[in-house]
């Protein structure tokens, strides 16, 4: 399994960033950062709050630099994991970079996508950027494609592509797995991790995408 993401102190992200505490809890209550990355955590000079690394000075990042060209209100619907688009039809996902080419050989039809759709799309072609089979990318897809309500709330939401391996008497047999869930997920000794995806990266990746950012 992934080992656990590295977490850094409250201080530290501002630091960094060069946001003011204030700024920081105004983006909290507006949704742009999640009450779930506000972790809290003993220490010895008391209880303090810490953040997944990577996934905050992202964020922070993302909003520094989209927000002279979007209202707050805007970003929230771009940025924000809990605010997934309902109403989206798109009818090219091959022009979306989250996508891009990769997924072509994932297409299951033509015309209009959904936005769950396209984040399963995403998340195949991620997969075979990982080094998936298409076959593989195909399972993901039908896996991802139909949780549209796991969607609606992908903080800590995980895609795992592993292969299970069976040998009895003689013969080995191997069998791709897909799973769709919150750490931790557990899987049996025979199985081996090929992909580990992180769901709610790509959903801020599409959204950014279908928002005009991020396109290749």
């Amino acid at each position: 399994m992934e080992p656990a993401e590295e977490l850094i102190p409250k201080k530290e992200v501002l630091r960094l960033t060069g946001i003011s505490y204030g700024q920081l809890y105004r983006w909290k209550r507006l949704g742009l950062i999640p009450e779930a990355w506000f972790i809290r955590r003993s220490t010895f000079t008391g209880q303090e709050t810490f953040f997944p690394k990577e996934k905050i000075l992202k964020r922070i990042q993302d909003i520094l630099r989209l927000k002279d060209e979007h209202p707050l209100e805007v970003l929230v619907r771009l940025l924000s994991p809990e605010v997934v688009p309902a109403e989206v039809s798109y009818p090219d996902p091959l022009a979306l970079k989250p996508i891009g080419p990769e997924g072509k050989e994932l297409l299951w039809k033509t015309g209009e996508h959904s936005f769950a759709e396209l984040v399963a799309l995403a998340c195949g072609a991620e997969a075979l950027r990982h080094g998936a089979k298409t076959a593989e990318g195909k399972l993901l897809v039908d896996l991802v494609r139909t949780a549209e309500e796991a969607l609606r709330a992908p903080t800590g939401l995980v895609l795992l592509l592993a292969e299970k391996t069976v040998e009895r008497e003689g013969f080995s047999l191997r069998a791709p797995l897909a799973l769709l869930g919150r750490e931790p997920l557990r899987l049996d000794k025979e199985c081996r991790v090929k992909v580990h995806l992180d769901v709610e990266k790509v959903v801020e990746a599409v959204k950014l995408a279908l928002g005009g950012e991020g396109r290749g």
